[in-house]
């Protein structure tokens, strides 16, 4: 190879390594429906009303966390009666100061989603598997109730046929229908 064509191949790897790549902020191991349902305390079509951040510490940091009133329309797994629960997401606004956390579900006030939630050891109750158990309902050109994957998930790996590889997609009624039996 003469020194032209060694020039050209270094130039041509050295575009290669600059071009754009599709890249993703977080990186999570896909969970499985059944596991998401059994790490669940609740299961429910919820309408966030309000939310509401501040500071908090969780862990051994301090972080600005979400708290937001979801009123529940169909409890599909997991009914204490209850008709509003608070759930706490991490990250928000705090005057001007934002956090960001990847992966974590974002509960928009307004936006109907079906949403698996446990209580913590404080008894918090926060969203199950973060962005894996979040899914708005939009309206198909039929009118029909479909599951969305959280706007926030994350890239997701080690299982294809996890939660969100199921249940995106999927009319209300049918996911309802496979939550329910993936509790038996």
């Amino acid at each position: 190879m003469n020194r032209r064509q060694t020039l050209g191949t270094l130039g041509a790897i050295a575009v290669l390594l600059a071009a754009p790549r599709a890249s993703r902020a977080t990186t999570a191991r896909a969970v499985s429906l059944v596991d998401l349902v059994r790490r669940s305390t609740r299961v429910a079509q919820v309408m966030p009303l309000e939310a509401s951040s501040r500071f908090e510490n969780v862990g051994d940091m301090r972080h600005i966390v979400t708290y937001t009133r979801l009123r529940i329309d169909d409890a599909i797994y997991g009914d204490s009666g209850e008709s509003e629960i608070l759930v706490r997401t991490l990250g928000g606004h705090v005057d001007k100061l934002g956090e960001i956390v990847h992966g974590e579900a974002q509960l928009i006030p307004n936006e109907a989603c079906v949403l698996f939630s446990q209580t913590n050891a404080d008894g918090i109750e926060l969203v199950t598997e973060m962005a894996q158990g979040h899914y708005p309902l939009v309206s198909d050109q039929y009118g029909a109730l479909r599951l969305h994957a959280s706007r926030n998930m994350p890239h997701l790996v080690g299982n294809p046929a996890g939660a969100a590889a199921q249940l995106s997609g999927l009319e209300f009624a049918r996911a309802r229908a496979l939550i329910r039996e993936a509790r038996r």
